[in-house]
Protein backbone atom coordinates (compact mmCIF):
# COMPACT_ATOMS: atom_id res chain seq x y z
CA UNK A 1 0.00 0.00 0.00
CA UNK A 2 1.09 3.64 -0.24
CA UNK A 3 -0.04 6.75 0.90
CA UNK A 4 0.95 10.14 -0.61
CA UNK A 5 2.11 12.83 1.61
CA UNK A 6 2.42 15.68 -0.91
CA UNK A 7 1.16 16.45 -4.45
CA UNK A 8 3.96 17.85 -6.36
CA UNK A 9 6.36 20.87 -5.66
CA UNK A 10 9.12 22.71 -7.40
CA UNK A 11 12.86 21.33 -7.09
CA UNK A 12 14.45 23.05 -3.96
CA UNK A 13 16.52 22.10 -1.43
CA UNK A 14 14.55 18.74 -0.66
CA UNK A 15 14.02 17.96 2.89
CA UNK A 16 15.00 14.05 3.39
CA UNK A 17 13.39 12.03 5.96
CA UNK A 18 15.43 10.29 8.87
CA UNK A 19 16.33 13.39 10.27
CA UNK A 20 17.73 12.94 13.77
CA UNK A 21 17.60 16.09 15.89
CA UNK A 22 19.93 15.72 18.95
CA UNK A 23 17.94 16.96 22.11
CA UNK A 24 19.95 19.58 24.01
CA UNK A 25 18.30 19.16 27.10
CA UNK A 26 20.89 17.24 28.90
CA UNK A 27 24.11 15.70 27.77
CA UNK A 28 22.89 12.36 27.74
CA UNK A 29 23.17 11.90 23.27
CA UNK A 30 27.41 12.09 24.13
CA UNK A 31 30.17 10.98 25.97
CA UNK A 32 32.55 13.30 28.07
CA UNK A 33 35.85 13.05 29.68
CA UNK A 34 36.06 16.43 31.31
CA UNK A 35 33.48 18.97 32.85
CA UNK A 36 34.23 21.84 30.27
CA UNK A 37 31.13 20.99 28.73
CA UNK A 38 27.09 22.22 29.92
CA UNK A 39 24.20 22.78 28.53
CA UNK A 40 22.73 26.32 28.35
CA UNK A 41 19.71 28.39 27.34
CA UNK A 42 21.95 31.05 25.49
CA UNK A 43 25.15 32.27 24.94
CA UNK A 44 26.62 35.66 24.12
CA UNK A 45 30.57 36.32 23.36
CA UNK A 46 31.91 40.04 23.70
CA UNK A 47 33.67 41.37 20.46
CA UNK A 48 36.44 42.89 22.94
CA UNK A 49 37.60 39.73 25.24
CA UNK A 50 39.39 36.85 23.91
CA UNK A 51 37.95 33.28 23.23
CA UNK A 52 34.92 34.12 25.85
CA UNK A 53 31.53 32.96 25.94
CA UNK A 54 29.30 34.43 28.47
CA UNK A 55 25.50 32.17 29.34
CA UNK A 56 22.31 32.15 30.70
CA UNK A 57 20.32 29.20 32.55
CA UNK A 58 18.40 27.02 30.23
CA UNK A 59 18.17 24.18 27.81
CA UNK A 60 18.96 24.16 23.77
CA UNK A 61 22.67 25.05 23.93
CA UNK A 62 25.89 22.68 24.24
CA UNK A 63 28.61 25.46 25.18
CA UNK A 64 32.46 24.56 25.79
CA UNK A 65 34.38 26.63 27.63
CA UNK A 66 38.20 26.01 27.64
CA UNK A 67 40.64 28.32 29.10
CA UNK A 68 43.48 26.04 29.81
CA UNK A 69 46.43 25.21 27.92
CA UNK A 70 46.30 21.56 28.45
CA UNK A 71 45.37 19.59 25.14
CA UNK A 72 43.95 16.49 24.26
CA UNK A 73 40.81 14.93 22.93
CA UNK A 74 40.00 14.00 26.78
CA UNK A 75 38.17 17.72 26.07
CA UNK A 76 36.54 16.94 23.37
CA UNK A 77 32.63 15.68 23.24
CA UNK A 78 31.92 12.37 21.53
CA UNK A 79 28.21 11.33 20.16
CA UNK A 80 27.58 7.70 21.80
CA UNK A 81 25.65 6.61 18.75
CA UNK A 82 28.13 5.75 15.67
CA UNK A 83 27.40 7.30 12.01
CA UNK A 84 28.98 6.11 8.46
CA UNK A 85 27.01 8.09 5.03
CA UNK A 86 25.41 11.32 7.01
CA UNK A 87 24.29 14.85 6.54
CA UNK A 88 25.01 16.75 9.57
CA UNK A 89 23.70 20.54 9.97
CA UNK A 90 24.28 22.60 13.19
CA UNK A 91 24.55 26.27 14.38
CA UNK A 92 27.86 27.21 15.74
CA UNK A 93 29.49 30.56 17.67
CA UNK A 94 32.65 31.44 18.32
CA UNK A 95 34.50 33.53 20.90
CA UNK A 96 37.06 35.91 20.14
CA UNK A 97 40.35 34.18 18.71
CA UNK A 98 38.29 30.63 19.43
CA UNK A 99 39.33 27.67 17.35
CA UNK A 100 37.34 24.08 17.29
CA UNK A 101 36.59 21.71 14.71
CA UNK A 102 33.61 19.23 13.64
CA UNK A 103 35.60 15.29 13.36
CA UNK A 104 33.56 13.20 10.90
CA UNK A 105 34.19 9.65 12.77
CA UNK A 106 36.31 11.46 15.00
CA UNK A 107 39.06 11.78 12.11
CA UNK A 108 38.08 14.17 9.41
CA UNK A 109 38.21 17.73 10.82
CA UNK A 110 36.21 20.83 9.33
CA UNK A 111 37.43 23.51 11.12
CA UNK A 112 35.63 25.82 13.17
CA UNK A 113 37.66 28.88 13.55
CA UNK A 114 37.27 32.70 14.43
CA UNK A 115 38.46 34.08 10.65
CA UNK A 116 36.46 36.78 11.23
CA UNK A 117 37.56 39.56 8.29
CA UNK A 118 40.10 37.56 6.89
CA UNK A 119 40.42 37.85 3.31
CA UNK A 120 42.23 34.70 1.83
CA UNK A 121 41.27 31.96 3.95
CA UNK A 122 43.46 28.60 4.48
CA UNK A 123 42.85 25.11 5.44
CA UNK A 124 42.91 26.06 9.12
CA UNK A 125 40.22 28.91 8.82
CA UNK A 126 36.48 28.48 9.42
CA UNK A 127 34.82 25.83 7.19
CA UNK A 128 38.62 24.66 6.14
CA UNK A 129 39.28 20.71 5.40
CA UNK A 130 42.20 20.39 7.55
CA UNK A 131 45.91 19.21 6.45
CA UNK A 132 46.84 15.07 6.99
CA UNK A 133 49.32 14.68 9.16
CA UNK A 134 52.77 12.46 8.33
CA UNK A 135 54.09 11.07 11.80
CA UNK A 136 56.80 9.65 10.34
CA UNK A 137 58.10 13.19 9.38
CA UNK A 138 59.94 16.04 11.11
CA UNK A 139 58.09 19.19 12.03
CA UNK A 140 57.42 21.78 9.35
CA UNK A 141 57.48 18.65 6.82
CA UNK A 142 54.70 16.68 8.18
CA UNK A 143 51.39 18.17 7.12
CA UNK A 144 50.04 17.74 3.55
CA UNK A 145 46.59 18.15 1.59
CA UNK A 146 44.15 20.42 3.68
CA UNK A 147 41.79 22.54 1.61
CA UNK A 148 40.91 25.68 2.20
CA UNK A 149 36.83 27.02 1.77
CA UNK A 150 36.65 28.84 -1.70
CA UNK A 151 35.56 31.98 0.41
CA UNK A 152 35.20 33.19 4.16
CA UNK A 153 31.82 32.85 4.95
CA UNK A 154 32.10 33.48 8.58
CA UNK A 155 30.55 35.93 10.64
CA UNK A 156 31.97 37.99 13.45
CA UNK A 157 32.46 36.55 16.72
CA UNK A 158 28.88 36.29 18.85
CA UNK A 159 27.08 35.66 15.77
CA UNK A 160 25.03 32.31 14.90
CA UNK A 161 26.82 30.26 11.90
CA UNK A 162 24.93 27.85 10.15
CA UNK A 163 27.10 24.69 8.86
CA UNK A 164 25.93 21.87 6.49
CA UNK A 165 28.27 18.82 6.24
CA UNK A 166 27.30 15.79 3.29
CA UNK A 167 29.52 13.46 4.40
CA UNK A 168 30.09 9.76 2.54
CA UNK A 169 32.33 7.37 4.83
CA UNK A 170 35.15 5.05 3.47
CA UNK A 171 34.26 1.74 1.84
CA UNK A 172 35.63 -1.88 2.87
CA UNK A 173 35.58 -4.98 1.41
CA UNK A 174 34.82 -8.13 2.94
CA UNK A 175 38.01 -8.68 4.47
CA UNK A 176 37.67 -5.43 5.94
CA UNK A 177 40.41 -3.69 3.40
CA UNK A 178 39.66 -0.08 2.25
CA UNK A 179 38.08 0.04 -1.48
CA UNK A 180 37.59 3.89 -1.40
CA UNK A 181 38.41 6.92 0.18
CA UNK A 182 36.07 9.08 2.57
CA UNK A 183 34.62 11.86 0.65
CA UNK A 184 32.74 15.38 2.00
CA UNK A 185 30.45 15.60 -0.41
CA UNK A 186 29.77 19.49 0.16
CA UNK A 187 30.26 22.12 2.79
CA UNK A 188 27.39 24.81 3.27
CA UNK A 189 29.01 27.96 5.43
CA UNK A 190 25.75 30.44 5.69
CA UNK A 191 24.03 29.10 3.03
CA UNK A 192 27.38 29.53 0.90
CA UNK A 193 29.53 26.59 -1.04
CA UNK A 194 32.40 26.42 0.01
CA UNK A 195 33.92 22.57 -0.88
CA UNK A 196 32.55 20.00 -3.05
CA UNK A 197 33.34 16.72 -3.65
CA UNK A 198 36.94 16.12 -1.68
CA UNK A 199 38.12 12.99 -1.49
CA UNK A 200 40.02 12.30 1.82
CA UNK A 201 42.65 9.94 1.76
CA UNK A 202 43.36 9.63 5.12
CA UNK A 203 42.47 11.10 8.50
CA UNK A 204 43.20 14.94 9.29
CA UNK A 205 45.63 15.79 12.02
CA UNK A 206 44.43 14.97 15.57
CA UNK A 207 42.29 12.07 14.61
CA UNK A 208 40.85 10.05 17.68
CA UNK A 209 42.82 7.15 15.77
CA UNK A 210 44.93 6.76 12.85
CA UNK A 211 42.61 3.72 11.63
CA UNK A 212 39.56 4.07 9.41
CA UNK A 213 36.25 2.42 10.16
CA UNK A 214 32.84 2.15 8.52
CA UNK A 215 31.35 3.34 11.73
CA UNK A 216 32.65 6.06 14.52
CA UNK A 217 31.20 8.41 16.89
CA UNK A 218 31.09 12.33 15.67
CA UNK A 219 33.39 14.58 17.61
CA UNK A 220 33.54 18.19 18.58
CA UNK A 221 36.95 19.45 19.38
CA UNK A 222 36.59 21.40 22.81
CA UNK A 223 40.58 21.66 23.79
CA UNK A 224 41.72 24.94 22.00
CA UNK A 225 38.88 27.39 22.63
CA UNK A 226 35.48 28.53 23.80
CA UNK A 227 32.36 27.19 21.42
CA UNK A 228 28.55 26.80 21.16
CA UNK A 229 26.33 24.71 19.25
CA UNK A 230 23.13 24.04 18.67
CA UNK A 231 19.97 22.79 16.39
CA UNK A 232 22.39 19.96 15.45
CA UNK A 233 20.46 17.74 13.45
CA UNK A 234 22.06 14.46 11.89
CA UNK A 235 20.63 12.68 8.81
CA UNK A 236 22.02 9.05 9.01
CA UNK A 237 22.16 6.89 5.93
CA UNK A 238 22.67 3.52 7.09
CA UNK A 239 20.06 1.78 4.75
CA UNK A 240 20.41 -0.12 1.41
CA UNK A 241 18.75 2.25 -1.48
CA UNK A 242 16.02 1.27 -3.75
CA UNK A 243 16.25 0.04 -7.01
CA UNK A 244 14.28 0.09 -10.16
CA UNK A 245 14.37 -3.25 -12.16
CA UNK A 246 12.15 -5.11 -15.13
CA UNK A 247 12.31 -1.49 -17.25
CA UNK A 248 9.99 -1.95 -20.49
CA UNK A 249 8.80 0.86 -22.90
CA UNK A 250 7.00 2.36 -25.56
CA UNK A 251 7.50 4.87 -27.84
CA UNK A 252 5.25 7.01 -30.52
CA UNK A 253 6.45 9.06 -32.82
CA UNK A 254 5.16 12.70 -34.15
CA UNK A 255 3.23 15.76 -33.17
CA UNK A 256 0.91 14.25 -30.81
CA UNK A 257 -1.37 15.72 -27.81
CA UNK A 258 -0.39 14.85 -23.89
CA UNK A 259 -3.87 13.83 -23.26
CA UNK A 260 -4.22 11.89 -26.37
CA UNK A 261 -5.77 8.48 -25.97
CA UNK A 262 -2.37 6.38 -26.89
CA UNK A 263 -4.49 3.02 -26.85
CA UNK A 264 -5.77 4.56 -30.98
CA UNK A 265 -2.16 5.40 -31.27
CA UNK A 266 0.12 3.01 -33.39
CA UNK A 267 3.39 1.80 -31.48
CA UNK A 268 6.10 2.65 -33.26
CA UNK A 269 9.02 1.32 -30.75
CA UNK A 270 8.76 -1.00 -27.74
CA UNK A 271 11.33 -3.51 -25.88
CA UNK A 272 13.07 -4.23 -22.64
CA UNK A 273 16.11 -1.76 -21.67
CA UNK A 274 18.77 -2.41 -18.99
CA UNK A 275 18.63 1.22 -17.94
CA UNK A 276 16.69 4.43 -17.69
CA UNK A 277 17.05 6.46 -20.00
CA UNK A 278 15.32 9.42 -22.68
CA UNK A 279 16.91 7.75 -25.83
CA UNK A 280 14.88 4.44 -25.81
CA UNK A 281 13.74 7.18 -28.68
CA UNK A 282 15.40 7.60 -31.92
CA UNK A 283 14.51 11.32 -32.12
CA UNK A 284 14.85 14.67 -30.26
CA UNK A 285 11.76 15.24 -30.41
CA UNK A 286 7.78 14.62 -31.21
CA UNK A 287 7.46 11.47 -29.80
CA UNK A 288 5.90 10.18 -26.68
CA UNK A 289 7.45 7.68 -24.58
CA UNK A 290 6.21 5.50 -21.64
CA UNK A 291 8.60 3.88 -19.57
CA UNK A 292 7.35 1.00 -16.74
CA UNK A 293 9.50 -0.53 -14.15
CA UNK A 294 9.40 -2.04 -10.75
CA UNK A 295 11.10 0.26 -7.63
CA UNK A 296 12.10 -2.01 -4.73
CA UNK A 297 11.49 -0.16 -1.36
CA UNK A 298 13.94 -1.72 1.06
CA UNK A 299 12.16 -0.51 4.16
CA UNK A 300 8.60 1.02 5.16
CA UNK A 301 8.50 4.28 5.35
CA UNK A 302 8.37 7.96 3.54
CA UNK A 303 10.46 7.96 0.07
CA UNK A 304 11.02 11.06 -2.08
CA UNK A 305 10.91 10.59 -6.26
CA UNK A 306 12.44 13.83 -8.61
CA UNK A 307 11.94 13.25 -11.61
CA UNK A 308 13.70 15.60 -14.79
CA UNK A 309 11.93 15.63 -17.82
CA UNK A 310 10.91 18.61 -20.64
CA UNK A 311 7.84 19.06 -22.18
CA UNK A 312 4.72 17.07 -20.89
CA UNK A 313 4.88 14.54 -18.51
CA UNK A 314 4.04 12.76 -15.46
CA UNK A 315 5.02 9.89 -12.52
CA UNK A 316 2.85 6.99 -11.37
CA UNK A 317 3.75 5.05 -8.23
CA UNK A 318 1.57 1.67 -8.32
CA UNK A 319 -0.85 3.02 -11.20
CA UNK A 320 -1.84 6.47 -9.11
CA UNK A 321 -0.73 9.40 -10.59
CA UNK A 322 1.70 11.52 -7.88
CA UNK A 323 2.89 14.07 -10.54
CA UNK A 324 0.66 15.28 -12.25
CA UNK A 325 0.46 15.54 -16.50
CA UNK A 326 2.07 18.91 -16.89
CA UNK A 327 4.43 20.89 -18.88
CA UNK A 328 7.77 22.36 -17.89
CA UNK A 329 10.59 23.81 -19.49
CA UNK A 330 13.32 21.28 -18.00
CA UNK A 331 13.00 21.50 -14.00
CA UNK A 332 12.56 18.98 -11.57
CA UNK A 333 10.04 18.06 -9.66
CA UNK A 334 9.35 16.08 -5.90
CA UNK A 335 6.39 14.07 -4.87
CA UNK A 336 6.66 12.27 -1.13
CA UNK A 337 5.03 9.15 -0.99
CA UNK A 338 4.65 6.44 1.80
CA UNK A 339 6.08 2.77 0.55
CA UNK A 340 5.62 -0.51 2.48
CA UNK A 341 8.51 -2.80 2.19
CA UNK A 342 8.42 -4.96 -0.87
CA UNK A 343 7.93 -4.21 -4.84
CA UNK A 344 6.07 -1.50 -6.19
CA UNK A 345 5.33 -0.56 -9.51
CA UNK A 346 6.22 2.86 -12.01
CA UNK A 347 5.31 4.56 -14.96
CA UNK A 348 6.87 7.71 -15.76
CA UNK A 349 5.65 9.59 -19.12
CA UNK A 350 6.78 12.14 -21.42
CA UNK A 351 5.49 14.24 -24.30
CA UNK A 352 7.69 16.15 -25.79
CA UNK A 353 6.99 18.58 -28.99
CA UNK A 354 8.65 21.50 -28.55
CA UNK A 355 12.00 21.07 -30.67
CA UNK A 356 13.79 24.02 -28.14
CA UNK A 357 13.68 21.99 -25.68
CA UNK A 358 16.24 19.61 -24.93
CA UNK A 359 15.23 15.77 -24.03
CA UNK A 360 16.28 14.62 -20.86
CA UNK A 361 14.90 11.90 -18.35
CA UNK A 362 16.14 12.28 -14.65
CA UNK A 363 14.82 10.27 -12.00
CA UNK A 364 16.07 9.86 -8.40
CA UNK A 365 15.10 8.65 -5.34
CA UNK A 366 15.55 9.26 -1.26
CA UNK A 367 14.22 7.15 1.43
CA UNK A 368 14.64 6.16 5.28
CA UNK A 369 18.36 6.11 5.93
CA UNK A 370 19.62 6.77 1.85
CA UNK A 371 20.30 9.59 0.35
CA UNK A 372 19.12 10.59 -3.02
CA UNK A 373 20.16 8.37 -5.40
CA UNK A 374 19.57 8.54 -9.07
CA UNK A 375 18.59 5.64 -11.36
CA UNK A 376 18.46 6.88 -14.67
CA UNK A 377 22.03 6.73 -16.79
CA UNK A 378 24.66 9.20 -16.55
CA UNK A 379 24.31 10.40 -19.89
CA UNK A 380 20.38 10.63 -20.01
CA UNK A 381 20.53 14.15 -17.79
CA UNK A 382 23.36 15.70 -19.56
CA UNK A 383 21.43 16.76 -22.70
CA UNK A 384 19.28 19.30 -20.39
CA UNK A 385 22.62 21.12 -18.96
CA UNK A 386 21.22 24.18 -17.99
CA UNK A 387 21.80 27.56 -19.53
CA UNK A 388 25.74 28.77 -18.56
CA UNK A 389 24.95 31.16 -15.72
CA UNK A 390 25.62 35.18 -16.15
CA UNK A 391 27.98 36.07 -13.81
CA UNK A 392 29.23 39.75 -12.46
CA UNK A 393 32.12 39.68 -10.83
CA UNK A 394 33.76 42.79 -8.57
CA UNK A 395 37.15 43.01 -9.09
CA UNK A 396 36.95 46.86 -8.81
CA UNK A 397 33.70 48.30 -7.13
CA UNK A 398 30.79 47.99 -8.97
CA UNK A 399 27.40 48.77 -9.28
CA UNK A 400 24.21 47.01 -10.51
CA UNK A 401 20.69 48.55 -11.19
CA UNK A 402 17.84 45.75 -11.38
CA UNK A 403 14.80 44.30 -9.62
CA UNK A 404 16.00 42.42 -6.39
CA UNK A 405 13.17 39.62 -5.17
CA UNK A 406 13.31 39.49 -1.45
CA UNK A 407 11.74 37.80 1.22
CA UNK A 408 12.89 37.96 4.85
CA UNK A 409 11.52 34.92 5.64
CA UNK A 410 10.26 31.59 4.04
CA UNK A 411 7.05 32.11 4.70
CA UNK A 412 6.65 35.56 3.80
CA UNK A 413 4.97 36.65 0.39
CA UNK A 414 7.78 37.65 -2.34
CA UNK A 415 8.56 41.04 -2.37
CA UNK A 416 9.78 42.65 -5.48
CA UNK A 417 12.35 46.09 -4.78
CA UNK A 418 11.86 47.34 -8.58
CA UNK A 419 14.94 50.10 -8.02
CA UNK A 420 17.53 48.08 -6.61
CA UNK A 421 21.26 48.57 -6.65
CA UNK A 422 23.64 46.18 -6.05
CA UNK A 423 27.25 47.26 -4.80
CA UNK A 424 30.21 45.02 -5.44
CA UNK A 425 33.26 45.46 -3.24
CA UNK A 426 36.98 43.66 -4.13
CA UNK A 427 36.51 42.44 -0.12
CA UNK A 428 33.72 40.15 -1.24
CA UNK A 429 31.20 41.83 1.06
CA UNK A 430 28.64 43.17 -1.18
CA UNK A 431 24.89 44.80 -0.19
CA UNK A 432 21.90 45.99 -2.23
CA UNK A 433 20.36 49.23 -1.33
CA UNK A 434 16.42 50.16 -1.94
CA UNK A 435 16.65 53.40 -3.87
CA UNK A 436 12.96 53.89 -2.94
CA UNK A 437 13.68 53.86 1.19
CA UNK A 438 16.54 54.73 1.29
CA UNK A 439 17.56 51.62 3.00
CA UNK A 440 20.05 48.68 2.96
CA UNK A 441 18.08 45.72 2.10
CA UNK A 442 20.83 42.74 2.46
CA UNK A 443 24.51 41.95 2.33
CA UNK A 444 26.41 38.91 1.84
CA UNK A 445 29.77 37.20 1.45
CA UNK A 446 31.38 35.71 -1.62
CA UNK A 447 30.99 36.27 -5.02
CA UNK A 448 28.72 39.60 -6.06
CA UNK A 449 25.60 38.60 -8.42
CA UNK A 450 24.14 36.16 -10.73
CA UNK A 451 22.45 38.25 -13.90
CA UNK A 452 21.22 35.29 -15.74
CA UNK A 453 17.23 36.10 -14.38
CA UNK A 454 18.03 39.61 -15.79
CA UNK A 455 19.96 39.20 -19.39
CA UNK A 456 18.83 35.73 -20.38
CA UNK A 457 16.91 35.17 -23.15
CA UNK A 458 13.67 38.39 -22.53
CA UNK A 459 15.13 37.99 -19.41
CA UNK A 460 13.13 39.57 -15.93
CA UNK A 461 14.79 42.39 -15.08
CA UNK A 462 16.55 40.68 -12.06
CA UNK A 463 19.93 39.34 -10.32
CA UNK A 464 20.46 37.34 -7.44
CA UNK A 465 23.10 37.54 -4.94
CA UNK A 466 26.27 34.75 -4.89
CA UNK A 467 26.79 34.54 -1.02
CA UNK A 468 25.89 33.95 2.32
CA UNK A 469 23.32 36.03 2.82
CA UNK A 470 22.03 38.26 5.54
CA UNK A 471 18.44 40.10 5.43
CA UNK A 472 17.98 43.59 6.83
CA UNK A 473 14.41 45.34 5.97
CA UNK A 474 12.99 47.16 3.20
CA UNK A 475 11.66 49.81 4.96
CA UNK A 476 12.45 53.19 5.67
CA UNK A 477 15.21 54.25 7.90
CA UNK A 478 14.88 58.08 8.80
CA UNK A 479 11.31 59.28 9.49
CA UNK A 480 9.66 62.31 11.43
CA UNK A 481 10.14 61.80 15.47
CA UNK A 482 6.96 60.21 16.52
CA UNK A 483 5.92 58.81 13.04
CA UNK A 484 3.90 55.82 13.34
CA UNK A 485 4.94 53.83 10.38
CA UNK A 486 8.01 53.21 8.82
CA UNK A 487 6.97 50.65 6.15
CA UNK A 488 6.27 53.26 3.11
CA UNK A 489 6.49 56.86 2.04
CA UNK A 490 3.50 58.60 2.33
CA UNK A 491 3.49 61.38 4.17
CA UNK A 492 6.87 61.81 4.10
CA UNK A 493 7.46 63.54 1.00
CA UNK A 494 10.63 60.95 0.30
CA UNK A 495 11.91 61.80 -3.58
CA UNK A 496 15.52 60.11 -4.23
CA UNK A 497 17.96 62.60 -5.48
CA UNK A 498 20.42 59.60 -7.37
CA UNK A 499 23.94 59.30 -5.88
CA UNK A 500 27.71 60.60 -6.32
CA UNK A 501 30.77 58.63 -6.70
CA UNK A 502 33.77 59.20 -5.27
CA UNK A 503 37.44 59.09 -6.60
CA UNK A 504 37.18 54.85 -5.41
CA UNK A 505 33.73 54.95 -7.46
CA UNK A 506 32.20 54.23 -4.07
CA UNK A 507 28.25 56.01 -4.01
CA UNK A 508 26.99 57.95 -1.71
CA UNK A 509 23.23 58.02 -1.97
CA UNK A 510 20.50 61.09 -1.65
CA UNK A 511 17.31 62.19 -0.89
CA UNK A 512 14.82 64.54 0.28
CA UNK A 513 12.43 63.00 3.41
CA UNK A 514 10.48 65.74 5.61
CA UNK A 515 11.98 68.74 4.38
CA UNK A 516 15.50 67.49 4.75
CA UNK A 517 18.24 66.72 2.61
CA UNK A 518 19.98 63.31 3.28
CA UNK A 519 23.34 61.73 2.23
CA UNK A 520 23.83 58.55 3.08
CA UNK A 521 27.34 56.89 2.58
CA UNK A 522 28.31 53.15 3.10
CA UNK A 523 31.77 51.89 3.25
CA UNK A 524 33.23 48.68 4.39
CA UNK A 525 35.82 48.88 6.91
CA UNK A 526 38.67 46.58 8.19
CA UNK A 527 37.36 44.18 5.50
CA UNK A 528 34.70 43.18 8.08
CA UNK A 529 31.87 44.77 7.99
CA UNK A 530 29.54 47.93 7.01
CA UNK A 531 29.69 51.30 8.50
CA UNK A 532 27.10 53.83 7.69
CA UNK A 533 27.12 57.62 7.86
CA UNK A 534 23.68 59.09 7.36
CA UNK A 535 23.88 63.19 6.81
CA UNK A 536 21.23 65.48 7.21
CA UNK A 537 20.17 69.05 6.79
CA UNK A 538 18.64 69.06 9.94
CA UNK A 539 18.33 66.10 11.90
CA UNK A 540 16.67 67.17 14.93
CA UNK A 541 13.26 66.85 12.92
CA UNK A 542 13.65 62.82 12.41
CA UNK A 543 14.66 59.89 14.25
CA UNK A 544 16.35 56.47 12.42
CA UNK A 545 15.08 53.38 12.85
CA UNK A 546 18.06 51.19 12.52
CA UNK A 547 17.34 47.94 12.80
CA UNK A 548 13.75 45.98 12.91
CA UNK A 549 13.20 42.45 13.47
CA UNK A 550 11.54 39.74 15.91
CA UNK A 551 13.95 39.96 18.61
CA UNK A 552 16.25 42.48 19.49
CA UNK A 553 18.43 42.97 22.59
CA UNK A 554 21.28 44.90 23.91
CA UNK A 555 24.72 42.25 24.32
CA UNK A 556 26.87 45.05 25.57
CA UNK A 557 28.14 48.39 25.62
CA UNK A 558 26.39 50.12 22.30
CA UNK A 559 26.28 46.87 20.40
CA UNK A 560 23.25 45.16 19.96
CA UNK A 561 21.93 41.39 18.40
CA UNK A 562 19.41 41.47 15.97
CA UNK A 563 16.66 38.11 15.15
CA UNK A 564 18.58 35.75 17.72
CA UNK A 565 22.10 37.03 17.01
CA UNK A 566 22.08 36.90 13.26
CA UNK A 567 24.00 40.30 12.98
CA UNK A 568 24.47 43.05 15.21
CA UNK A 569 24.43 46.95 15.46
CA UNK A 570 27.12 48.94 16.89
CA UNK A 571 26.82 52.31 18.14
CA UNK A 572 29.52 55.16 18.06
CA UNK A 573 30.73 55.34 21.68
CA UNK A 574 28.51 57.67 24.26
CA UNK A 575 25.18 56.84 22.00
CA UNK A 576 21.80 56.41 22.94
CA UNK A 577 19.55 53.84 22.03
CA UNK A 578 15.95 53.25 22.45
CA UNK A 579 14.71 49.68 22.04
CA UNK A 580 11.15 49.49 21.42
CA UNK A 581 8.98 46.17 21.97
CA UNK A 582 11.94 44.35 21.95
CA UNK A 583 11.33 44.44 17.77
CA UNK A 584 12.99 48.03 16.96
CA UNK A 585 16.06 49.85 17.36
CA UNK A 586 15.46 53.68 17.13
CA UNK A 587 18.27 56.02 17.54
CA UNK A 588 18.27 60.25 17.06
CA UNK A 589 21.25 61.95 15.04
CA UNK A 590 24.01 63.79 16.96
CA UNK A 591 23.71 66.92 16.03
CA UNK A 592 22.92 66.46 11.90
CA UNK A 593 24.66 62.69 11.71
CA UNK A 594 23.69 59.28 12.53
CA UNK A 595 26.37 56.73 12.41
CA UNK A 596 26.40 52.92 12.79
CA UNK A 597 28.12 49.73 11.80
CA UNK A 598 26.29 47.28 10.76
CA UNK A 599 28.71 43.50 11.27
CA UNK A 600 27.23 40.28 10.13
Amino acid sequence: MKKIIASFLLWAPLVLPAQTPIPLNDLSAFDLKSNNWHIVGDVTAPLNEKNTLTSRPGTGVLVCRHESEEYGDKFDLFTKESYGDMDLSLDFMLGVGSNSGIYLQGRYEVQLFDSWGVKNPKYYDCGGIYQRRDLSKPDGQNQYEGYAPRFNAYKAPGLWNTLEISYQAPRFDAAGQKISNAKILFVKLNGLLIHENVELSGPTGGPVEENEVPLAPLRVQGDHGSVALRNIVINNFNKKPGTVSDLAYKVYYGSHMHDADLSKIKIDEQGKTGELTWEVTKEPNNYVFIINGKYHAEEDGEYTFVTQLGGHSYLKIDGKEVLPNIWMRSGDRAVKVHLTRGEHTFEIFNNKRDNWIKPALGFWSAGPGFRLTPHHSAGSVIASKPQDPIIVNAATPTHLRSFMDWQKKPEDKNFRVVHAISIGSPESIHYTYDLDKGAIIQAWKGDFLDATPMWDDRGDGSSRPLGSLTLFNHDLVLNRIGSATWSDTTGTGYRPLGYDLDENDLPTFNYRIAGQKVSDKIRITDGKYLEREISITNGQDLAGRIANGDLIEQVDVNLYAVDGKKYFIRLEKGRDAVILNRKELLVKPEGNILKYAIIF
